[in-house]
């Protein structure tokens, strides 16, 4: 591809090598008549060797015979010196400038020999200009035109001077309809007529256009520099895609939690959400329903799966904001682009195509109520800021908006990483951390209240007995007591999982070691009871993974098998594994298992 800058064109594109080259002892008479035979402007004389010794043009040729000079006189006579040069590789801005100064029509180019190659006259330097940026223009226009994103640029006078084919597709309107045009005409609202307005720059602004496309919009004034203002330019992105991702992540988030619910709410032993019997975690539980009472920001900390979710569900079912709405936030899985608009909104009608009723963020959606803001160690620190400011000043601004709305929200935030150290390595600012831990609810690990999982125990197998249609009678001692001694790296919810697998794949209706066996669990069990408590971490998590890998195994195995022998009845399949059909669907989108015998599910490594 071509050089695009036009400062760095040279002498050597833009020369000429149509002129005359005569020898210098030629007389003039004859040097005359070449210059009118064959329209020369100009000569170059040349020694024996071929080295330049000057230049004569027409002009002066014809004056200095017509005032009566001696024809038969050598040419080199009538050169001028010294005569000024340049190079092939001499900028031609330069060049200009100096023809420009010396008040001279033309330069010879010479190699490195002092060979003539070439001339250079002022008709010279401007069609090389002009021919490249002629170039110039027509690889920019093929560069935008090739860019994905859609590109808009206005004069300052709002008339529409570009406007590509991402343009065209994401905004529904040909160029040729709107190239020439006023764009207020076609959008009155737009992001572009705002700069023209108040010469201000817009960036990541996150719009819904109308055909249900998501883009993001970066608007910049367009300044020469001269500093005058010639317009405006607009990029946008569709990141539909994007949306997508988030719309179906928070849904099945949705569904997951309200099916921890379903099994983790019905305690065996009343009606609280979060089961406990230890005395430490219960001194938790009770700290959170006094500090439910008040509008205290709560920090709720632990390990991954230990129920900080199910701790803000308690204080906010015993807050004065119960009836009020409960907003969740997981902030791991928001984009940082998509920040200010998923969590304040933005307006209607604020930006090209956008949706006419506007979009409220999510602390408008939870004013007077509930905002819990989960993995929230997660955030980025640039995100940070824009979340402290809103704490700070109980208010917020739509994207777009110019008028501040009230957040009377109660805040509720969960990790599992530690906040102290993140403050300590300038990942987390300090500022909002406190903001955050007015009080500060640490829930103990599973490892630490073994006396809990007896319980827990038979909570679950209660719970999916019920979902899965079994009838779930009781449990070996045996079991229970591998169950109590084992790590539990993942804490309540492992547990869980791994009731879980162990109820679709057992036999019989009592849970005995066998059972395990079946299940695929004994080995890593007994493996971790028989491990010294000075095993490392990651010890534990490898064993972890290791579990999950052969339960998701042996139920791939345990379905896939029921379709094969019911030639892929769902129905028929369901009955044989003694489960709803509801559950077999889930447990195939799960397992990405297609149910298809034209399509043979790939078998997962073992673990």
């Amino acid at each position: 591809m071509p050089d695009l800058r036009i400062t760095d064109l040279c002498v050597g594109e833009a020369m000429t090598q149509d002129y005359g080259l005569v020898k210098h002892d030629e007389n003039v008479e004859n040097v005359l008549d070449q210059i009118l035979k064959n329209h020369w402007g100009e000569v170059v004389v040349v020694d024996d060797e071929g080295v330049f010794m000057g230049l004569v043009t027409r002009e002066t040729l014809v004056r200095t015979v017509t005032n009566g000079l001696p024809q038969g006189i050598p040419i080199r006579s009538l050169c001028s010196h010294p005569t000024i040069t340049t190079t092939q590789d001499e900028g031609l801005t330069r060049a200009r400038d100096i023809m420009r100064s010396r008040n001279i029509g033309r330069l010879p180019v010479l190699n490195e020999k002092g060979e003539v190659v070439g001339i250079l006259t002022a008709r010279d330097v401007c069609n090389g200009f002009s021919s490249k940026l002629e170039m110039l223009g027509e690889h920019m226009y093929a560069v935008l035109e090739n860019i994905a994103e859609g590109i808009q640029v206005i004069d300052c006078d709002g008339r529409v001077n570009f406007w590509n084919t991402g343009a065209e597709r994401l905004f529904d309107v040909p160029a040729a309809k709107i190239i020439g045009r006023k764009l207020e005409d076609f959008f009155p609202d737009d992001l572009l007529l705002k700069v023209i307005n108040n010469r201000q720059s817009y960036q990541h602004v996150l719009t819904e256009l109308n055909n249900g496309l998501y883009v993001i919009r970066n608007a910049v004034p367009v300044v020469f520099s001269d500093q005058a203002f010639l317009g405006a330019v607009c990029t946008t992105l569709d990141v539909s895609h994007i949306r997508r991702l988030i719309d179906r992540l928070e849904n099945a988030q949705v569904k997951v939690r309200k099916l921890e619910r379903i099994i983790e709410t019905q305690d065996i032993l009343g009606d609280e959400p979060f089961y406990t019997v230890n005395p430490e975690t219960r001194r938790v539980l009770q700290q959170a329903k006094r500090v439910a009472a008040t509008d205290a920001t709560v920090l709720i900390q632990g390990e991954s799966g230990t129920g900080k979710e199910i701790m803000a569900q308690v204080i906010y079912n015993h807050s004065k904001r119960a009836k009020n709405p409960y907003i969740e936030i997981n902030c791991s899985a928001i984009p940082e682009t998509l920040f200010e608009s998923e969590m304040f909104g933005y307006e209607s009608g604020s930006f090209t195509g956008a949706n006419r009723q506007g979009k409220a963020g999510k602390f408008e959606l939870a004013n007077e109520g509930t905002l819990f803001l989960d993995e929230i160690g997660e955030l980025p620190l640039e995100m940070q800021a824009k979340l402290l400011r809103v704490l700070q000043e109980r208010r917020f601004y739509r994207v777009g908006g110019a008028s501040p709305i009230n957040a009377d929200v109660r805040i509720i935030a969960a990790t599992n990483r530690n906040m102290a150290e993140l403050v300590e390595e300038k990942l987390f600012r300090s500022d909002l951390y406190y903001r955050l831990s007015v009080v500060v609810l640490e829930i103990p690990p599973l490892r630490e209240r073994r006396d809990d999982i007896p319980g827990l125990t038979r909570l679950f197998l209660r719970k999916l007995g019920m979902e899965y249609g079994r009838n779930i009678k009781g449990i070996d001692r045996e079991v229970l007591k591998l169950l109590t001694d084992y790590h539990w790296p993942g804490n309540v919810r492992q547990l869980q999982n791994l009731l879980e697998s162990v109820v679709i794949l057992m036999e019989d209706d009592y849970i005995t070691a066998l059972s395990l066996e079946e299940a695929g669990v004994m080995d890593v069990l007994q493996g971790v009871e028989k491990s010294s408590v000075s095993h490392s971490r990651h010890v534990l998590e490898a064993a972890t993974s290791q579990l999950d890998n052969i339960m998701d195994q042996h139920e791939r195995a345990a379905i896939t098998q029921a379709l094969q022998q019911t030639r892929y009845n769902k129905a028929k399949a369901a009955q044989l594994l003694g489960i709803p059909r509801s559950t077999l669907y889930y447990k195939m989108r799960a397992l990405n298992i297609d149910g298809k015998p034209s399509r043979p599910e790939p078998r997962l490594p073992m673990a």
